[in-house]
């Protein structure tokens, strides 16, 4: 393909390239955050490009071995991209494709050469790889691009790089850079997880819970066990899970002795409303750890192995970084398996077995939450260390909810109308919240601070609906009785 185009053009795209290397680079402001290793980085990059892309014009192979590609700079300072640099101890390869996805997003200048390649010659950018689009004149490198500066012609060290990839990148694990290509690994953009574009531009470390690809949040509470009310029994099966964590953070699953493995898997199950996931984020605030949401949008597909390659971002993400996994709507994921009577149940079989073996291989606090303990497979409840079940409030309990979401400039028009409330109605404590938080816009609405049976009326037929059906919407008679 390179015998179709003749010297005079070679010679004329030599020249364009070389004035085009001279031209573009970039100033780069140092701001409060220390950017001296990042403008390095980027110079080396710029460096690497003018080599290789001078390379791409030369025949004589005297002349090619003439060419010495720069080693990576080293850095000895606390800047956000020198202690990412040497804290994940990124090889030459890491540090070329980590460089050109800063580039890509931040930098477009510096692979401008690219561009000026492809616009002159197609035959010569399919060595660089990345991905030209005419219409904004830009150029997004691919994994081929990094292989392409290191490696240039020499097929051994093509080799050797990409057995480098292939073994398994830091930053593909860390979700650092991602690569989202079906096709070959090669051909796949380097995407730069945009929080870490931020880290380095601006000193925000990112969090666990970053980027758009992972399926799951970051739940922070601020509330403590003196902020639910809670059945006796029920702070009597949750203690394993406090115990748990001190043992995690004393060493426990580092002593010899045991054979325990550090993992640790809670149900907590109960009717909708009962406070299942305020209580995972309570219990996570009070010892200290954070609490990751799992977002079941995100992470079931209807596509064939989509679902364990999303639960596998996630587990590894989180894994040694003591903290808790919370799954809402569980069974959704470790439901019963079923008798196999097609495809499809055949494969639902085969994700909760996966799920049964990657989840016991977490070492971190799980904490599943389902409305029926039954729906879960019969063989994961076998590996739950604790179940809890969040049951109803009872009458007492029920009680003490209404008294708990009661403002404090608020009262009842009676002590009668408060116990009417607490035996008549098996309300959860979501809904008795929901309840009170109406009542008491409508009492500022009206300037008023006492709750009567008959305001309360709408709200609980709401609430009732809501709670129990239509057909179990009516309100239970109350009469107050005289002094």
């Amino acid at each position: 393909m390179e015998s179709l185009i003749n010297h005079e053009q070679k010679s004329l795209i030599k020249t364009k390239v070389n004035e085009k290397i001279k031209v573009a680079n970039p100033v780069f402001q140092v701001s409060e955050i220390r950017h001296e290793s990042l403008n390095k980085e980027m110079k080396w990059l710029q460096s690497l490009i003018e080599t290789r892309c001078k390379e791409l014009f030369l025949e004589d192979e005297m002349e090619l071995n003439a060419y010495e590609i720069p080693s990576p700079p080293e850095f000895y300072n606390e800047s956000p991209y020198a202690i990412t640099v040497n804290s994940y101890s990124l090889t030459t390869i890491e540090r070329v494709i980590l460089a050109l996805g800063i580039a890509s997003a931040h930098y477009p200048s510096i692979l401008k050469t690219f561009v000026q390649i492809e616009e002159s010659s197609n035959a010569f950018a399919i060595e660089a790889g990345g991905e030209y689009n005419k219409v904004n004149r830009s150029f997004k490198p691919t994994f081929q691009t990094a292989l392409f500066l290191l490696a240039g012609k020499d097929l051994t060290l093509w080799s050797r790089y990409s057995a480098q990839l292939i073994n398994g990148s830091i930053l593909l694990q860390n979700d650092i850079i991602y690569n989202r290509s079906s096709a070959e690994f090669i051909h796949g953009k380097i995407e730069l997880d945009t929080a870490y574009l931020n880290y380095f531009l601006s000193g925000q470390k990112p969090q666990l819970d970053h980027g758009s690809y992972f399926p799951g949040r970051l739940y922070k509470s601020d509330l403590t066990m003196d902020d639910i009310i809670l059945e006796d029994h029920v702070r009597e099966q949750i203690k394993p899970i406090g115990h748990y964590i001190k043992a995690l953070e004393n060493g426990f699953f580092k002593t010899k002795g045991h054979s325990f493995k550090p993992g640790f898997i809670a149900l907590f199950y109960g009717a909708p409303g009962t406070g299942k996931t305020m209580l995972a984020g309570i219990l996570a605030n009070t010892f200290g750890i954070d609490m990751y949401h799992v977002d079941l949008s995100q992470v079931v597909s209807k596509y064939i192995g989509e679902t364990e390659k999303n639960l596998e971002v996630l587990f590894n993400r989180l894994q040694s970084k003591n903290c808790m996994l919370f799954f809402d709507e569980a069974d959704a994921l470790f439901g019963k398996r079923s008798d196999v009577k097609d495809a499809h149940d055949r494969y639902a079989n085969q994700e909760v077995s996966y799920l049964l073996q990657r989840i016991e291989k977490f070492d971190g606090l799980t904490v599943l939450a389902s409305n029926f303990e039954n729906n879960m497979d019969d063989a994961f409840k076998r590996r739950i260390d604790v179940s809890v079940n969040v049951i109803r409030p009872t009458e007492n309990t029920r009680k003490s909810l209404w008294e708990h979401y009661l403002p404090h400039n608020i009262t009842f028009e009676s002590d009668e109308l408060l116990k009417h409330l607490a035996k008549e109605y098996s309300y959860t404590g979501a809904n008795i919240r929901n309840i009170m938080k109406n009542i008491t816009m409508a009492l500022h609405e009206r300037n008023e601070t006492m709750i009567t049976h008959s305001l309360l009326s709408t709200y609980l037929m709401i609430e009732n609906e809501k709670a129990f059906g239509k057909n179990q919407s009516r309100i239970s008679p109350f009469i107050q009785k005289s002094e």
